[in-house]
């Protein structure tokens, strides 16, 4: 099993650099081993970009989805991409058509698919790009494969109804609730575009620091740009409900807790707002790995990234979206999704491996949750760290008020090393965990996040509290003691003798 081989054999050595994580046909993450690799896979270095083998699916296009585009476009200088229904196709030709004008730019349909293929001039590649990364709503590797051989897609219902089952168990909500989506942006996207139809020509708010993804998409893709609150501490609060007394939002942003800082916002406070100025709230709950909290009572609506700790696998994307039913906004957005969300755009493939993968969901994640609390009390005592950031740790009295019983603090957390810039690359170099994008393996999975993800805008970053050296590991299956002696060996070959 390729999970267990990277338990036992982490990718992490410069020979590494560039193989898919895990060995599989469809894994959805890549090995960048040291350093310089991460700034080369940034600059785009050509030495560093000809080994990667494959990438993160809404950054890069994986093999398959290029070979289907290839296959299916109508001349060999065309620029072409696939998304999983026409009306996602029909997003993606709206939002290039109101930047560039529709010249040049169609949809066609796809023989005997739900897919739909849109075909635009080679300038407009950057953009149709960022709408691919931004919204999720492109092919999967799976789909590409079954557009490529012709074979009928199998029968995912049985596989369907049955994650919804298991979300609506571990979450207690009722099922018809429950929206699946075939990436976690996806689901994003979704209540964002719901939110802008229900309060059209508001901006959006982001509260805390997120995901990047998240922001970018309200900023380049809403009517107006979000009102971005960094910190989501007091002084932030404070700010906004100045800014709601004369501004009227379509809907609040946050995380809880967040990537990749894991704080955890005041959602009771937030929730008095909301109430008060009458605008919905959208948590993105991802960390809470379904079984650790419930923020529902909070919220409008919850999203949470199947492709993370409900997968585990690294190898299948999902999405899921859930409606508290007793929300003010309820009934609006259930109006909005039953009217455009599809079902079909969820590949069945991947509903499938979803499935299969999320049958140990529960005993993954609670041992998950013991090894990153134990690896993070190691890590408090060391004196050669500057910061850990873990729910158990940062805003612990705001995460515990949504705790459930028998929940933990998650699988993820991050740090910061004390001479941070002379000691953090000879220890992320060092470091013996499978590095690449992603987090919530079934493995121990380690990337610099802020580097990876701003790396063009590292002082907009550190102004918000993400330091340019930032370590984010995602706990795997390897025993907590195991984990400690790699990262004592790290330190080890890192700080001086």
């Amino acid at each position: 099993m390729p999970q267990e081989t990277l338990r036992k054999h982490p990718l992490c050595r410069a020979e590494d650099l560039g193989k898919s994580v895990p060995d599989t046909t469809h894994a959805i993450s890549m090995c960048l081993p040291r350093w310089q690799d991460v700034v080369g896979y940034e600059e785009k270095d050509p030495e560093t970009m000809k080994r990667l083998q494959l990438g993160y699916p809404r950054f890069f296009y994986h093999p398959l989805v290029e070979q289907a585009f290839k296959k299916l476009r109508a001349d060999s200088d065309e620029a072409v991409q696939i998304y999983t229904t026409r009306n996602a196709a029909e997003r993606c030709k709206a939002y290039l058509a109101g930047k560039h004008g529709n010249t040049g730019i169609s949809l066609r349909a796809i023989h005997h698919s739900n897919c739909a293929l849109i075909s635009f001039p080679e300038k407009l590649l950057p953009d149709a790009k960022d709408y691919w990364q931004h919204t999720g709503e492109g092919i999967s590797s799976r789909c590409a494969e079954n557009l490529l051989t012709g074979n009928p897609p199998p029968d995912a219902k049985t596989a369907q109804l049955e994650i919804i089952s298991r979300i609506a168990e571990f979450t207690e909500t009722d099922p018809e609730n429950i929206y699946l989506f075939p990436s976690g942006m996806a689901a994003i996207n979704a209540v964002f575009l719901a939110a802008q139809e229900i309060a059209p020509n508001r901006p959006s708010v982001q509260f805390a620091f997120p995901y990047g993804d998240t922001l970018k998409l309200q900023n380049k893709l809403g009517q107006k740009s979000a009102l971005f609150y960094p910190r989501g501490n007091t002084g932030d609060l404070k700010a906004l409900e100045s800014e709601l007394a004369q501004t009227e939002i379509s809907g609040l942003f946050c995380e809880f807790p967040s990537n990749p800082l894991l704080t955890s916002v005041d959602l009771s406070k937030l929730r008095e707002l909301a109430d008060k100025y009458r605008f919905p709230i959208i948590i993105d709950e991802t960390l809470g790995a379904c079984i650790n909290q419930n923020t529902l009572p909070v919220s409008d609506l919850t999203v949470i990234s199947l492709t993370k700790f409900f997968s585990g696998g690294c190898d299948v994307m999902g999405g899921a979206l859930i409606i508290n039913p007793e929300a003010p906004f309820a009934a609006a957005f259930k109006t909005q999704l039953d009217g455009f969300h599809e079902p079909a755009a969820f590949f069945p493939a991947d509903l499938i491996q979803l499935e299969i993968n999320s049958r140990d969901f529960r005993q993954r994640v609670e041992k998950i949750n013991a090894t990153a609390l134990a690896v993070c009390e190691y890590l408090q005592n060391h004196p050669a760290v500057e910061t850990v950031f873990y729910p158990a740790v940062t805003d612990r009295k705001n995460y515990d008020r949504f705790k459930l019983p028998g929940g933990g603090y998650g699988g993820l957390f991050s740090f910061v090393l004390k001479n941070a810039a002379q000691i953090t690359p000879a220890f992320y170099d060092a470091l013996e965990i499978t590095k690449g994008p992603n987090l919530g393996t079934s493995f121990s999975l380690c990337c610099p996040f802020t580097l990876i993800a701003h790396y063009n805008e590292l002082e907009w970053a550190e102004s918000a509290g993400a330091s340019r050296w930032l370590i984010r590991i995602s706990a795997g299956l390897e025993p907590a003691d195991e984990l400690i002696a790699r990262i004592e060996r790290a330190f080890s070959a890192a700080l001086p003798a």
